[in-house]
């Protein structure tokens, strides 16, 4: 004899067999849908690093030249963020947020570089919100303030990495005003209230080791660059900036 379960206030009686088919049916449909929406973020994060990188030629090439390539990468990334905002819609948004934050973050990051860049400013909330609007003007996907937050703190790590290469190229006003832009930055930050063990409050300490790496470098051409050629603190800035990078990647 099978057993059965009362769930229903009218009195009706379902077989416990069927019951936990419905649940595991459930169950299988969350952990499809997070699997999906987890490799689509891996996908645009894979891409967004690429259009650091690229954004990281600035030094080499034209900037003309790499925001007009930016532009097409930006482009396709954009198009994975509309194809999984069909994952996300209404309380599957916040209730899928953690798997596809990492992506909007390192997306930020990079689109804050670029805006960096060409105009030497901060990207504003709007300006993000408005790379997420398909073409008739609708909101495909919301971008939560903490992620525009933790994206622009991250963006503190490309623009140490933008300084000491422009140092490496003898671009010292390039430093300087890098170095100005991360100190008004951090100022900030520092008005916010950060609970010990939220992701903002780890960042927070890188953020702080990038703009020391950063005052670093241009204290080495200021102070002391009158006594020594400025091409040999070039040269200790750009080891040096190496060696952080190092350590970073093994971390």
């Amino acid at each position: 004899m099978e057993t059965e379960i009362q769930i229903s206030p009218l009195g009706e009686n379902v077989d416990i067999k069927t019951l936990f088919s419905s649940f595991r049916e459930t169950l299988d449909q969350h952990y499809d849908r997070k699997e999906r929406i987890i490799k689509q973020s891996r996908d645009i994060t894979g891409l967004s690093k690429k259009l650091i990188f690229l954004a990281h030629r600035a030094t080499q090439k034209s900037l003309n030249s790499i925001l007009e390539e930016a532009e097409t990468k930006k482009k396709e990334i954009l198009k994975l963020f509309q194809q999984v905002s069909c994952e996300l819609e209404g309380l599957n948004y916040y209730r899928y947020h953690k798997s596809i934050s990492p992506a909007i973050q390192e997306y930020i990051e990079a689109i804050s570089f670029l805006e960096y860049l060409e105009h030497n400013r901060l990207i504003s909330k709007d300006s993000v919100d408005s790379n997420f609007k398909d073409r008739s003007d609708k909101q495909f996907l919301q971008v939560l303030d903490e992620d525009y937050i933790l994206g622009i703190a991250d963006l503190t790590g490309e623009l140490m990495r933008y300084a000491i290469n422009c140092v490496g190229k003898g671009d010292h006003d390039c430093a300087l005003q890098v170095c100005q832009f991360l100190r008004s930055l951090m100022i900030n930050y520092d008005l916010l209230k950060v609970p010990g063990k939220s992701p903002l409050s780890r960042k927070l300490e890188g953020m702080k080791s990038n703009l020391a790496k950063v005052e670093e470098a241009c204290y080495a051409l200021t102070i002391r660059g009158s006594e020594y050629p400025k091409e040999f603190y070039q040269h200790i800035v750009s080891e040096h900036a190496k060696h952080c990078d190092s350590m970073e990647v093994d971390e």
